[in-house]
């Protein structure tokens, strides 16, 4: 990958605190982060929830990558359970918005991101599932 998330589609978000279920401007959680950044891009995607099973049902809506792209989602896992969102912006980077710091851009293929990567997905961004 040698492409960058152009930095007028992310820049101002970053510092932004996070706050549970918050969709913007002022605060976001992960899952608003993405839905920010895919508004941004000219997509829109269904509303979802932000941790664990929520973020299982949200996957109806991507399809796996296994060469990521900028705006592509990382999606972060702890002790097997999906709990954390990020998207990618360049190669082995990625914007997230995280508990403890807000929105941020951080390496996901180093610590403590790399072993936690459940995988890469795509939006599908027509609005319609993935049918089982």
């Amino acid at each position: 990958m040698t492409k960058t998330l152009p930095y007028s589609l992310w820049f101002d978000l970053l510092g932004k605190p996070y706050r549970a279920g918050a969709r913007g401007p002022d605060a976001y959680d992960c899952v608003g982060l993405m839905l920010e950044i895919e508004r941004r891009l000219g997509y829109t995607m269904p509303l979802w929830g932000s941790h664990g099973r929520n973020l299982e049902e949200a996957l109806t809506y991507w399809e796996p990558v296994y060469d990521p792209e900028p705006g592509d989602g990382i999606l972060l896992e702890s002790d097997d359970t999906p709990w954390h969102i990020g998207v990618v912006c360049s190669e082995g980077w990625m914007l997230h918005a995280h508990a403890s710091c807000g929105v941020v851009k951080e390496r996901y293929n180093a610590w403590p991101w790399q072993n936690r990567i459940r995988g890469f997905y795509r939006a599908r961004r027509n609005d319609q599932p993935i049918s089982s």
